[in-house]
């Protein structure tokens, strides 16, 4: 977990006398921070006979302030006295830069995330059956007990770098496609990047993440701090995938990138670079995990999972992860807070970040930030880690796909834009599409009506719902033949978008023929709302449309009610289902990420 670098406030010495020198001007930097931690803090300065700066700027729940470095223990233990966090603010190197990260705090989730699907199963079992506590012990203890601290600008923190960048090398000897980088920063300590360079989506990246640095609060530079759990314990989680990812030949057919970022406890500097490089440089991210803190189980469930400041389709592909992949192991949704570690810093820049935590804020490891955060303290066992390498394991298996040696790779997914072909669900007894795409089309599921006609599987409504008239002859009277729905812009269904919905029907009358547009945000418990009721401009086949917005996520449904005469549509049951001779109703059902 983080605490953020602070600059610090000028003082000018105004004298008539001309042998007054001017004071030296202390380093300030700008910070955002939750307004909810402004008066806890406030009042823990005031306590000492400090003042915290007041905010220059604030804005949905985050300020900007500007503060001195000699205030940045001060505010980091005020942090962790009053509000139980990891510091909780990130550094800025300006003030235009803290003012958009507000705004971007402020602005909505990305409307077009990745889609992510569950294929993968015999390469994820043989990266998760490989992974050894042992090789996470010797990790953590390596980082914990070979320096004084890892500060970020101290020579330690230098050192820690250049050790795990040779580690990693060792690890990825005789393989080509692997490369091990130092990402350099304004300060000493540098971050470390490993990468698997992907086989056939090679410009769409994994991330898999933990921070380098640790921080003894009662004295940064010089004080002892082993940070074995704070982060020793998250590095040593990334390291242990790469290590099986190698042994077991595994080749994603996306890039994936291994992370250990530097001068997280200072502001999320590091992690805050590199995804900025990354948006600046057009990098397109699919999916982060971030692994800070991950050998000490503070409560009862096994996992805590972000719900703060990362992506929902993300956190909801973890939870799948884990509910398949480790059935035996228990989730919570837990809140984080503001800055609360570097997976903030890529939903910052724009990329769905996940974070799975080993306990709540509350019950967390209650020795991090000084010389205590020792492998000992933990009992002298990785165990607890375990559990969350295996987690990231899966994690790149099922984001990456591709294969460990001897398996077949799965296809890595439906890409953003596809339009998904329905295909018969037994369980709503309609048309529906199994996987996110841009769109679903009914094809010609729907052909016909009832037992006028070729429609398979009639009637085609949630659960047999709502039956169909039999009166008439095919294509002669009435029938509805054909739904699809689809984004406007081509890119995938998700909440809040504007989508289309194209009814083909089999029209006998321009004046007496009416189609009426439903959807319903639930497919299981279905509610309809009217879209609105059409008429069809020509006799014979014709496709009507309309618009309407996606509402939140969830397994949903549209209906189309064509009918012959009778009263307009409303979203009365009468009107959903009407009861002409001549009425054919379809359903089509769809997953909104």
């Amino acid at each position: 977990m983080k605490m953020s670098r602070i600059g610090s406030v000028a003082v000018w010495l105004a004298c008539a006398t001309p042998a007054l020198a001017e004071a030296p001007r202390e380093k300030e930097v700008w910070i955002t921070m939750g307004t909810d931690a402004l008066e806890p803090v406030r009042g823990a300065f005031q306590a000492k006979g400090l003042t915290l700066a007041a905010p220059t700027f604030q804005k949905g729940g985050v300020a900007v302030l500007r503060v001195s470095d000699s205030q940045v223990e001060q505010l980091a233990l005020a942090m962790h006295d009053e509000l139980n966090r990891c510091a909780g603010f990130i550094a800025h190197d300006s003030q235009a830069e803290a003012f958009a990260a507000v705004q971007a705090d402020n602005a909505p989730q990305p409307v077009a995330p990745p889609i992510y699907t569950i294929n993968n199963a015999p390469s994820v079992k043989a990266l998760m059956d490989e992974v050894r506590e042992s090789e996470l012990r010797g990790t953590i203890k390596a980082l914990s007990s070979n320096w004084t601290n890892r500060y970020y600008n101290v020579q330690n923190g230098a050192d820690a770098s250049t050790w795990l960048e040779n580690e990693w090398k060792k690890l990825a000897t005789g393989r080509p496609d692997i490369t091990v980088e130092l990402f350099p920063h304004g300060f000493l300590q540098s971050s470390v990047i490993a990468t698997i360079q992907g086989t056939t989506l090679p410009d769409e990246v994994v991330v898999l993440g933990g921070h380098l640095d640790s921080i003894n609060l009662s004295n940064s530079t010089k004080g002892t701090a082993p940070g074995a759990d704070d982060d020793a314990s998250g590095v040593a989680s990334v390291t242990e995938v790469l290590r099986v990812a190698v042994l077991k030949g595994y080749k994603p057919a996306r890039t994936v990138k291994f992370m250990a970022y530097a001068g997280e406890e200072v502001g999320l500097l590091g992690s805050k670079a590199i995804a900025n490089s990354f948006k600046a440089n057009g990098v397109n991210v699919v999916g982060v995990l971030q692994l800070d803190m991950t050998n000490y189980q503070g409560n009862t469930f096994d996992f805590g999972l972000v719900q703060d400041r990362t992506n929902a389709p993300l956190n909801t592909q973890v939870r799948n992860l884990i509910a398949t992949y480790q059935p035996e192991r228990t989730v919570a949704n837990i809140m984080c807070g503001y800055g609360c570690s570097d997976h903030a810093s890529w939903t910052l820049a724009g990329y769905p970040a996940a974070m799975p935590f080993e306990a709540s804020l509350s019950t967390m490891n209650p020795v991090i930030h000084g010389e205590e955060d020792t492998l000992t303290f933990m009992g002298g066992t990785a165990e607890n880690s375990v559990k969350f390498a295996k987690l990231g394991a899966s994690f790149m298996a099922e984001l990456a796909k591709g294969a460990t040696e001897g398996n077949t790779p799965p296809p890595v997914g439906v890409e953003p834009g596809a339009l998904q072909s329905a295909a018969f669900d037994a369980t709503y007894w309609a048309p529906g599409c199994s996987q996110v795409g841009s769109g679903c089309d009914s094809g010609t599921l729907l052909n016909g009506r009832g037992g006028v006609g070729p429609e398979l599987n009639q009637p085609n409504t949630l659960r047999m719902s709502c039956a169909d008239g039999t009166s008439g002859t095919y294509h002669v009277d009435e029938s509805l033949d054909r739904l699809k729905v689809s984004t406007l812009d081509g890119t995938i269904l998700f909440p809040g978008k504007t989508v289309k919905i194209e009814a083909t029907v089999y029209a006998y009358s321009t004046t007496e023929d009416k189609l009426d547009l439903y959807y319903s945000a639930s497919a299981t418990s279905p509610s309809w709302q009217l879209i609105g009721t059409y008429s069809p401009s020509t006799t014979g086949v014709t496709t009507l449309s309309a618009t309407y917005t996606l509402p939140a996520s969830g397994v949903q449904a549209i209906r189309g009610n064509f009918r012959h005469a009778g009263p307009s549509g409303t979203t009365s049951p009468a009107r959903v289902c009407s009861s002409g001779g001549y009425d054919d109703r379809d359903d089509l059902v769809f997953t909104v990420p």
